[in-house]
């Protein structure tokens, strides 16, 4: 691990992002959403991608100058065009529409299409929550798995995202995506490492342990067979045949559809009831019986939620060397200096 203080970091991302023309505004949300993810410990989606967000600059995948247009504005609806804005900012513009709109109407949806990469659902879902509201959103992604019994790339890793506010613990977080991730296999390429059975296997079907040949030429697997299948295309469905755009496997990579709703508690029955009720839930499953003594009981989001808390707090964040050597990448494609490490 690598410590950076979190000042320098995101002074280090912002400066980053305007050599390629981003807004501050723009490039503030951006940095946030990563920056966030390597607080919360899970870096595989933090600094790290940032990289290849100047890359989709680069390429034309993404557009410094676009501007978010509102396709559609009904009560509790919200249809958004983001033309190839950075996927956090048109993201954000969609949850946070959600979030405003369910404060009237109890519930509401939005639909973003022409977005690249957002980075992670969980910080959408988690805007939410800190809202007071329970978060939803999934997205789909370039094609990386094959479906149930298939031989190529059909479906992508088409990520979901819950956030259920659990005050005053942190928020319930589920958040995954429906195969194997490629940010994790960057993470063992950079480590040495192999990959764990069941990731990917070759075009004839047998497994592979290599994660950058997994990454090249494999074929990832679904998670639980059809249940991630099921999943995966669900998700295309909501984020991109109702969003106008064609599917993945027909569709040029880098540019994505998504989908978010946001749910106000007290539609249903009194906040504090609901949190009281939530907190003995939690109480109940963290009490459970430990097959490993030394590892209690924890619930999703409770580890990353907490460490959230305590890295904000002491102003620092720990990369691993994947995460830092592409610091270092955007420092080279930048030539703006990388921050330095703490002593």
């Amino acid at each position: 691990m690598t410590t950076v203080a979190l000042a320098d970091l995101r002074e280090f991302g912002l400066a980053a992002l305007a050599t390629r023309g981003v807004s501050e505004a723009d490039a503030a949300l951006v940095i946030d959403v990563m920056l966030e993810q390597d607080l919360r410990g899970h870096g595989h989606h933090g600094i790290v991608l940032l990289a290849l967000r100047i890359r989709d600059l680069d390429a034309g995948r993404a557009r410094a100058d676009a501007q978010v247009e509102v396709l559609a504005d009904l009560p509790a609806f919200t249809a958004l065009d983001a033309h190839g804005a950075l996927g956090p900012v048109g993201a954000v513009r969609a949850m946070d529409a959600c979030i405003a709109k369910a404060q009237t109407q109890g519930a509401a949806m939005a639909s973003l299409r022409d977005m690249p990469h957002w980075v992670i659902p969980a910080f959408y879902s988690m805007r939410a929550a800190a809202a007071g509201l329970i978060g939803y959103c999934c997205c789909y992604t370039d094609p990386s798995f094959a479906p149930v019994g298939g031989a190529s790339r059909v479906l992508g890793n088409n990520p979901l995202s819950y956030a259920i506010p659990a005050d005053p613990r942190p928020p319930i977080v589920v958040d995954f995506g429906v195969s194997a991730s490629t940010g994790r296999m960057r993470e063992l390429v950079a480590d040495g490492q192999p990959l764990p059975d069941g990731w990917a296997v070759d075009t004839a079907g047998y497994p592979l342990s290599d994660p950058a040949r997994a990454m090249s030429e494999g074929v990832f697997l679904p998670i639980a067979e059809h249940r991630g299948y099921g999943l995966g295309l669900v998700h295309e469905m909501l984020a991109a045949s109702l969003n106008a755009m064609p599917i993945a496997l027909e569709h040029p990579p880098g540019r994505y559809g998504g989908f978010f709703m946001a749910c106000r508690v007290d539609t249903f029955r009194p906040r504090d009831d609901f949190l009281r009720d939530v907190n003995h839930a939690l109480d109940r499953v963290t009490s459970s019986p430990s097959l490993d003594p030394a590892c209690p009981i924890r619930y999703p989001g409770e580890q990353s939620g907490l460490a959230l808390r305590r890295n904000r707090t002491r102003g620092q964040v720990d990369l691993s060397t994947a995460s830092w050597n592409r610091v270092q990448e955007v420092a080279e494609l930048t030539d703006v200096p990388a921050p330095e490490a703490v002593a």
